[in-house]
């Protein structure tokens, strides 16, 4: 993506397709999927790389000025609010604490309302901010946010985490055409994860991720 500053018709076009994008999906997306989806049918994300850095910030922050444009609007019209999460966004029907970044975490909103940061930004700007920032987002404390990256939810113990680690590794590795960014989430979260290990395993939505057996497909 380029640092070309999206016009007030393009951005309202963004919200209203986000929104709909939301609606569709109720239980939320990750950023992750949402870019995907934006990338294959949004122009202002047609030119979006997340091998790129400077490309990676600019389509993160595109997106996160206008999810914000989007919450704030739904506050105003008293229709609710939106949960703004690189794990999980999602339409809320009501305002409250869920709707910062991270569940406890301060409120970035303010952080996304200059869209002009899209056209001022430098690549070296962005390499530091990547490397916090990939430090930072499932290293906050965040174990239940970790264990949705690999598809887990607690009680959980050291056994069943390390074996969905080697499987969702292997499948997202760049080097086996797997996508890099997810690879470095699903690493950030083994790190986590890897402090504090309980007991047992269950594993998000089993009925469709998990096979007769109950193993991971």
């Amino acid at each position: 993506m380029d640092g070309t500053i999206p016009t007030e018709a393009a951005l309202q076009a963004l919200e209203a397709r986000l929104l709909a994008l939301l609606v569709a999906y109720p239980a939320g997306l990750s950023e992750h999927a949402l870019l995907s989806l934006l990338r294959r049918e949004e122009p202002l994300f047609a030119t979006f790389s997340a091998r790129e850095p400077l490309s990676l910030f600019r389509g993160h922050y595109l997106l996160f000025h206008a999810l914000y444009r989007l919450r704030e609007r739904r506050l105003r019209a008293g229709q609710g609010s939106v949960r703004v999460d690189p794990l999980r966004i999602a339409l809320e029907a009501r305002a409250d604490a869920s709707s910062a970044l991270v569940a406890g975490a301060p409120d970035m909103g303010f952080w996304y309302a200059d869209i002009r940061r899209l056209a001022t930004v430098t690549a070296a700007e962005v390499a530091a901010l990547l490397r916090e920032f990939h430090t930072q987002r499932l290293v906050a404390g965040q174990r239940a946010a970790a264990l949705a990256v690999l598809g887990l939810r607690d009680p959980v113990d050291a056994a069943c985490i390390e074996g969905q680690y080697r499987r969702l590794a292997m499948r997202h590795h760049p080097d086996r055409g797997g996508d890099e960014q997810h690879a470095r989430e699903l690493n950030a979260a083994i790190a986590v994860l890897r402090r504090g290990y309980r007991r047992g395993c269950r594993t998000v939505d089993a009925a469709t991720s998990a096979g007769t057996d109950g193993s991971p497909r």
